[in-house]
């Protein structure tokens, strides 16, 4: 992975959410891959690491393919793009008429009026039965049109499926087939296949947790394909050489879509193949004649762009659950690499400066956890980290204006000094608002406290009816910020599916060998709840108030063997589960058990009730 890849899927993963499976993408300039990963899982049960050799289903991207190969027949003399489609179509009727006047022109470009999607048959999980034309013509002469063909431009599913029967009715092959001979094969594009040519020698992609998405819509979404070779064909239509003539190409690049509405000026950019065929953006300058295809599934996203201004192509596709903008994202993704050649591609809003990143990216502290304040090009990401490993973006894709960041629903950004402190603020809704303070280096740790980095303590002090203790603080680890000196982290465990925080690290500074308090001062909220630990020893146990619990050293904590409930009613008496437990002792009235996870968090409460299931290690206590 070349140092330009790394920087690129860093800036993507800020953006992906928690529970994401995978997500892919390519980026190639002057015929050469400079950028491409895939990041996450291909969804299987085994959770096997995503490749850039994986393939996901790129939907409608596919009508790119649909509309290649009908210039191919064309090329080849034996489509006349303006040919009545029904004379190569004998079978195909309607209940309207005027069916009789689409052509195959109208079907590759949305304006055939037909009437969407035929849905029976799109997304299966299995293609073995091979009679999905049977049902095409059955369900074409059960409809009418929804306007006259060539009237105007709508969105069609169904048009490409009758430019995919035409294409294998001329041609005599079937229609992967063709595709296969003429274009995938040609371009090297090995992965690039439609369901029925599956060979598994790469990985299908899923959404985890769904069954195989299989799609028999070969035309107007049929293909599978890794990202790479989604380039390949990208580049092959900046640099047709002989595989296609250039005219044929310039044609599926014209515009061909249609409105009566004389404010749209979306429609009437539908292309042959392509969604839009001058494509811009706000943001970005990407020059003139930009082809932009898009592709949805039920579990995939993806983008395809060709930029004829830089020679470039970009590719990117995610399933559902990543939740981001793959417009946005491969179009970040490709301004950071053009910034890298020196060249700022961003149009109103301004790069970032060296000297503001030096003096405002990095680390901030907030009272229950960790932000990260990253900026590249024109761009401030703030992401929510834990000491645990777990990142989320908390603010995404903030744009810089040359003053303030802007962010969604008018929400701006931006940071102050005072008192060689610096403070991230926001306005939101007219109001200015203290976020976060950047963490700065304190004096370094004593050996003390060395001993204590990576310890975990348990609580001991709770009451049967704290609701607080089901969620949060069961126990903490002490750890040290990264990058910071002298500052620790109390990382609290905390159940995945609390409502508020799940986990909460408080950062603190020592104050002498046995207490250490938290330090920051932003006003508002910024700087509530903040942590004090005070350690102190009995019988050579460490113990340690805080947050108004007592905890004890896990390390000191003795085994299981059935014991039960005891008489004092302020101190929990807790046991490390070495042997399975698959039972619960009898619970007396007023008292509860709690059985932990092996990081400290709630597994079982007796509290809250449920079914108790075996556990073979963790922690238990009696309350």
């Amino acid at each position: 992975m070349n140092e330009l890849t790394k920087k690129l899927s860093n800036i993507l993963r800020m953006n992906l959410a928690k529970d994401f499976t995978s997500v892919s993408y390519a980026i190639m300039k002057d015929g050469k891959l400079i950028a491409a990963d895939a990041i996450g899982t291909n969804g299987s049960r085994e959770n096997a690491p995503s490749t850039i050799n994986d393939t996901y289903n790129v939907a409608s991207v596919s009508k790119v393919i649909c509309a290649l190969a009908a210039m191919k027949l064309v090329e080849q003399g034996k489509l006349d793009l303006d040919k009545p489609i029904y004379k190569y179509l004998p079978r195909f009727k309607m209940l309207d008429e005027r069916y009789k006047k689409i052509t195959t022109r109208h079907c590759l470009c949305h304006t055939s009026g037909l009437p969407g999607t035929q849905w029976k048959g799109f997304s299966v999980t299995d293609v073995t039965a091979d009679d999905y034309y049977e049902v095409v013509y059955e369900y074409m002469k059960h409809n009418y049109l929804k306007s006259e063909p060539g009237e105007y431009a709508v969105y069609c599913n169904d048009g490409f499926t009758l430019a995919e029967m035409a294409i294998a009715v001329i041609s005599g092959m079937r229609y992967s087939k063709f595709c296969e001979k003429y274009i995938t094969s040609v371009v090297g594009a090995k992965s690039t296949q439609t369901s029925d040519l599956l060979t598994g020698d790469n990985t299908l992609t899923k959404e985890k947790n769904k069954p195989y998405e299989l799609l028999y819509i070969q035309g107007g979404a049929g293909y599978t394909t890794s990202m790479i070779d989604l380039c390949k064909i990208g580049n092959m239509i900046l640099n047709p050489n002989d595989m296609f003539k250039k005219e044929s190409i310039e044609e599926m690049a014209k515009p061909h879509g249609i409105s009566f509405i004389p404010s749209d000026d979306k429609t009437c950019n539908y292309g042959l193949g392509w969604d839009n065929v001058n494509f811009t953006d706000i943001d970005y300058d990407l020059g003139e004649g930009v082809l932009l295809k898009g592709g949805n599934s039920f579990q995939f996203t993806t983008q395809f762009f060709v930029i004829p201004k830089y020679n470039a192509v970009l590719a990117i596709s995610e399933t559902h659950d990543c939740k981001i903008d793959v417009n946005e994202t491969i179009l970040r993704l490709f301004a950071t690499t053009m910034l890298e050649e020196g060249i700022n591609i961003y149009t109103k809003h301004a790069k970032i400066s060296q000297e503001m990143i030096d003096k405002y990216a990095g680390t901030y502290i907030i009272p229950s956890g960790i932000l990260t304040a990253h900026m590249y090009g024109a761009v401030l990401n703030i992401t929510h980290d834990t000491t645990r490993g777990d990142s989320n973006g908390a603010y995404k894709n903030l744009k810089f204006n040359g003053e303030v960041f802007e962010g969604e629903n008018n929400q701006t950004f931006y940071f102050v000094e005072h008192n060689d402190e610096v403070y991230l603020m926001t306005n939101y809704r007219g109001k200015n608002i203290p976020l976060a303070q950047k963490a700065k280096p304190k004096k370094p740790i004593s050996q003390a406290w060395e001993n204590r980095i990576k310890k975990e303590y348990v609580c001991v002090s709770t009451n049967p009816y704290d609701l607080v203790i089901h969620e949060l603080m069961t126990g903490f680890k002490l750890v040290k910020l990264n990058g910071i000196d002298g500052i620790l982290i109390s990382s609290f465990s905390g159940r995945g599916d609390a409502d508020i925080y799940g986990v909460f690290e408080a950062a603190v500074a020592p104050i002498d060998d046995n207490k250490a308090t938290g330090f920051i001062n932003t006003p508002n909220n910024a700087s509530r709840d903040l942590v004090t630990l005070c350690f102190e020893m009995h019988d050579d146990i460490e113990y340690c108030h805080t947050s108004s619990y007592l905890y004890r050293d896990v390390e000191s904590i003795p085994t299981y063997n059935g014991q039960g409930f005891h008489q004092d009613k302020k101190i929990n008496l807790v046991y490390k589960l070495e042997n399975e437990l698959k039972e619960l002792p009898e619970i007396p009235n007023g008292r509860r058990i709690l059985v932990l996870k092996k990081d400290l968090s709630v597994d079982y409460d007796s509290l809250y009730g449920g079914e108790f299931k075996a556990v073979k290690e963790g922690y238990i206590s009696f309350i």
